[in-house]
């Protein structure tokens, strides 16, 4: 069928407001154990909490193990709740945070005692080694403050003892099979763990430790032994996070490559390595913007793995199991096994995401940008549908999106939020700008400092270079941000670069959000903008709120009443100012939502707001009146095109 030609923009959809909240499953935290492959799955239909599932061959479908929801809180933004080895299976409950074990026709068994206030004790990132012991993260609210610790637990007397504190911060620990040792990450203020970590060893027969790798201006992540109990870990001293090996006092690249073999390490107890007892490693890494999966020779060759994957969430190996949970450019994250022998996959659990007509879903495209201070990547996924076509002498309505974090960065994967827009005649650019992960340490510290003008220089450089391409219509971009996205977002409205843009949860003022944040991100705002006082001038000329009077670009924002990260407050003066400005926009107040909307129904309906606002203001259609919300200062924008 010859595709018909319509404005780009108004291309009708298979992806409508209903899909990008159906079936909207979450899968994290792969695990394998002898046969067996587990991870944790999150689900709508089960209010958003995360439930552990198990995967055996020959059983069909996988199972859920149990009624207890699984979640670590630990540093907030948490970590690995779930262990497995030998049968036993250790995990980490939502409601109290407490270790538990579970065994097959038995009740979920407690293995840590009760905290003294709700949640006021968080256990993460537990390990198990093969003689009935349980090491895992412990963060412990005191009357002084708040405590990191390394705990060691006994399954069979349910004695919990302390075995490492002195540290700010810990990160997940591992046991080593003979069950002496423990290896452990660990950060003081006011470091990041992607700025400076220390790798702390204990000896728990001669009850003492010492830090084995690591220092200032290294970051060391995902401790793991062997299971001939050769310790690994992940450092950038390269420069790029590789994979090392210990040989006795010494630390060797188990595989040089300009690469990152680990994500930033937000969250303690994520793997992307899984040492076998051959000697080979099956490991993920990130190279030019895209996730592989492969083997790591003894020697240190690294073989790929043939695969579809452009996103990998985790790696696990057993001596008998393999898989990973990972996703590509036309499905989302799922969960797979790999017959390492064989090199041959297979779907334990389909994509969760609706799945588009293969002709309408638009690829990922890897762009590098060369600017004078060196090249910018970004992820450009051009407006695709089998049915329509844009006419031939018009570039397209572009979608401008700048990752939070800002220490992440852009996945490459399918995802609905993206695809809402192309199937609809419209591009999308998601930037990673200097301070991304994925493209090295020095690509990362680009940011350390300027957070606020690189990552706004870096996303207008794109936008310009995607301009003189003929990939987008500059004239008509619009951009999506969310929380410390804000910045980068409302630092390119300032510059005048965007038609429109859309804030949920937005950071306008930068020295409220660098006092009030919680404990992991206290000093983060140090290294992204500087220390408090003596930034304050920084600070200011960096927050919405400090340049409001700059601002003409219309917007539309979305903001929760029980937001406690970045208050509703912000949101609402942002508001008052452009009002007194006269310059259009619309806030959207969600009651009991906050910091992250939770709820699919706000998620709907944000969606439509949003499709319907950028409309308006590109001329592409009227604002739909049945949503509820009001355009204030409307009559400064254009009325819609006759072809709309």
């Amino acid at each position: 069928m010859t595709p018909s030609e319509r404005p780009y923009g108004t291309w009708p959809s298979g992806v409508s407001l209903d899909a990008l909240v159906e079936g909207a499953a979450t899968r994290r935290w792969p695990c394998a154990d002898g046969d067996d492959l587990y991870w944790v799955e999150s689900d709508p239909d089960r209010a958003g909490r995360g439930y552990l599932r198990r995967h055996r061959p020959g059983e069909g479908a996988p199972e859920w193990v149990s009624d207890l929801a699984v979640r670590s809180r630990v540093h907030s933004f948490g970590a690995r709740p779930l262990a497995a080895r030998d049968g036993r299976v250790v995990v980490v409950g939502d409601d109290d945070q407490r270790l538990y074990l579970l065994r097959a026709g038995r009740a979920p068994e407690a293995l840590s005692p009760p905290a003294p206030e709700p949640r006021s004790v968080r256990h993460g990132a537990p390990d198990l080694d093969g003689h009935g012991r349980v090491v895992a993260l412990r963060e412990r609210d005191t009357p002084t403050g708040t405590v990191d610790e390394i705990v060691l637990v006994d399954l069979a007397s349910r004695a919990e003892s302390t075995i490492l504190t002195g540290h700010d911060f810990f990160g997940a620990p591992a046991l080593s099979p003979d069950g002496r040792h423990v290896a452990v990450v660990a950060w003081d203020d006011p470091s990041m763990p992607w700025d400076s970590t220390v790798l702390v060893e204990a000896d728990l027969l001669e009850g003492t430790s010492r830090v084995v790798l690591g220092g200032p201006g290294e970051s060391v992540t995902q401790p793991r032994y062997g299971p001939d109990g050769t310790l690994y870990a992940v450092t950038d001293s390269s420069g790029w996070w590789n994979l090392h090996r210990r040989d006795g006092d010494a630390w060797a690249n188990a595989g040089p490559s300009e690469a990152e073999f680990a994500p930033p390490p937000w969250l303690a107890g994520e793997a992307s390595y899984a040492p076998r007892a051959d000697g080979s490693i099956l490991v993920s890494w990130t190279r030019g913007g895209l996730d592989h999966v492969g083997l790591l020779t003894p020697t240190g060759v690294l073989v790929p793995l043939a695969g579809p994957w452009t996103c990998v969430v985790g790696v696990a190996a057993s001596e008998r199991a393999a898989g990973l949970i990972a996703a590509g450019p036309l499905f989302s994250e799922r969960v797979e096994r790999l017959d390492l022998a064989t090199r041959r996959t297979g779907a334990v659990v389909a994509s969760s995401a609706r799945e588009v007509d293969p002709g309408d879903v638009a690829r990922p495209q890897v762009l590098e940008v060369e600017t004078p201070a060196g090249p910018v990547h970004a992820l450009f996924y051009p407006p695709t549908s089998a049915a329509y076509v844009g006419p031939a002498n018009e570039a397209p309505p572009a979608v401008l999106h700048a990752h939070s974090g800002p220490t992440r960065r852009a996945l490459a994967q399918y995802d609905l939020d993206v695809q809402f827009w192309t199937t609809r005649g419209y591009a999308y650019l998601d930037v990673n700008y200097g301070g991304s992960t994925g493209y090295g340490r020095a690509y990362r510290e680009r940011l350390r400092g300027h957070w606020g003008v690189v990552d706004v220089e870096d996303c207008a450089a794109c936008l310009r270079a995607c301009a003189q391409r003929g990939l987008l219509d500059p004239a008509r971009v619009v951009s999506i941000g969310s929380s410390a996205s804000g910045v980068t977002t409302l630092g390119l409205a300032r510059r005048g670069v965007l038609a429109a843009a859309s804030l949920r949860y937005p950071v306008t003022d930068l020295r409220r959000l660098a006092r009030a944040s919680a404990r992991f991100e206290a000093h983060y705002l140090d290294g992204l903008v500087g220390t408090l006082p003596g930034a304050d001038a920084l600070y200011r000329e960096r927050s919405a709120l400090g340049f409001v009077d700059e601002l003409s670009t219309p917007l539309a924002l979305f903001h929760g009443t029980e937001d406690e990260v970045v208050p509703l407050a912000q949101s609402l003066a942002l508001a008052s100012a452009l009002e007194a400005r006269g310059v259009p926009h619309c806030l959207v107040v969600v009651e009991g939502e906050g910091h992250g909307f939770r709820d699919p129904a706000t998620w709907r309906r944000e969606a439509a707001v949003e499709e319907s606002f950028f409309a308006r203001v590109l001329g592409l259609g009227p604002f739909d009146p049945t949503l509820g919300v009001e355009i204030r200062h409307a009559e400064a924008l254009a009325p819609p095109t006759p072809s709309a």
